[in-house]
């Protein structure tokens, strides 16, 4: 029996197209790969595989990833089975990080999997059939364009569609993803791009169109103002930005309806859980989001859809190649297969030296 192996590679992540959101648009995602390696007594080698997915809103860059995962390296020990032990030493070595963090979680968590021969979903003792449908994300773009959009989701048979707002636009955008598609269920998503009055506003206006939910409608700091527009507005709210662990949540109950989830946010599958357990108990609801995520990372969180009310699992989905295969989505429904871990093998890895 050896030690585990920490080894790490750039996943470049081209998008299909330009993908725009209240705060910037990007055409890419300078991901991370993380592989940990470990023979057992009987000279078995197995692999487990994570994804970082760096963003600098959350303070992490592709190199402060790598800086992190080379300093982790040295804290696994020679048990895989040990994951409450090792990922509290990664936590207590080095404070936020959390992309860095999940990837050695989901890594972890996809070689214990392996090992036992069983889904990580099925090991945790869940139903796969249950669970929501996920949303398919529509970028800030014209109202033309949006609509389009909206109107090929709907034609093939996507139920649930999110929208991004925090333009001057919104209401037409909005009002022809309406018009293209009257039957799909519509929520929005600011990134905190209005102020509270503003927000009350906006939503007053949007309400015709049947929405559901607008997460993180105003600053991720201004939870008063979120509690404000809360109670001023007809439509649910969802806590993405305002939400990152499980130690959020106390200040933000009766400030919003339920909780968005990432595992970039949060450190992986073993603090969402936490969230999951902490947000139940609060009487909030649970979805989990993600960012632009190849499959490997989509599959991770899609392990917890039997524990979710929502999901908007898509980063993948919006990719121009997805170098691995996982979870599948058809009509919105996510298929958790019977892979062993996470379910997930590559096709071809693009990586940059």
């Amino acid at each position: 029996m050896t030690d585990i192996t920490l080894t790490h590679e750039p996943l470049d992540l081209p998008l299909s197209g330009v993908w725009r959101i209240s705060r910037g648009s990007r055409t890419r995602a300078e991901n991370v790969l993380v592989r940990l390696s470990w023979i057992d007594a009987d000279g078995h080698a197995w692999e487990g595989q994570g994804e970082a997915a760096p963003y600098g809103y959350y303070g992490e860059l592709r190199g402060t990833v790598t800086a992190c995962l080379d300093e982790f390296a040295t804290l696994l020990g020679n048990d895989p089975f040990a994951i409450e032990a090792i990922l509290g030493r990664i936590e207590a070595r080095v404070r936020h990080n959390t992309g860095a963090k999940a990837a050695v979680d989901m890594a972890l968590h996809d070689l214990w999997g392996k090992i036992l021969g069983r889904p990580v979903w099925q090991a945790w003792g869940l139903d796969a059939s249950q669970g929501p449908v996920t949303s398919y994300s529509i970028g800030i773009d014209t109202p033309e364009a949006m609509g389009n959009r909206a109107s090929a989701l709907a034609e093939a048979g996507w139920p649930l569609i999110k929208l991004k707002v925090g333009t001057r636009d919104d209401i037409r955008c909005v009002s022809a993803v309406r018009e293209a598609a009257p039957s799909v269920r519509l929520i929005i998503d600011a990134n905190g791009a209005w102020t509270p009055r503003e927000a009350i506003s906006r939503l007053s206006e949007l309400a015709q169109f049947g929405i559901e939910f607008c997460e993180q409608p105003c600053s991720s700091t201004d939870v008063a103002g979120l509690r404000f527009i809360r109670e001023r507005s007809d439509i649910a709210l969802v806590a993405d930005e305002s939400c990152a662990t499980e130690e959020d949540i106390a200040a933000l109950v009766g400030a919003v309806d339920g909780i968005n989830i990432k595992l970039m946010k949060c450190g992986g599958l073993r603090r969402a859980r936490r969230l999951i357990e902490v947000a139940r108990a609060n009487h909030l609801r649970v979805m989990c989001g993600c960012l632009i995520e190849s499959s490997l990372a989509i599959s991770a969180a899609a392990q917890l859809l039997p524990l979710l009310d929502y999901a908007d699992l898509d980063g993948n989905l919006l990719l121009a190649s997805d170098p691995f295969s996982g979870v599948t989505a058809s009509h919105g429904r996510m298929v958790l297969g019977n892979g062993h871990g996470l379910g997930v093998t590559p096709r071809t890895i693009h990586t940059e030296a």
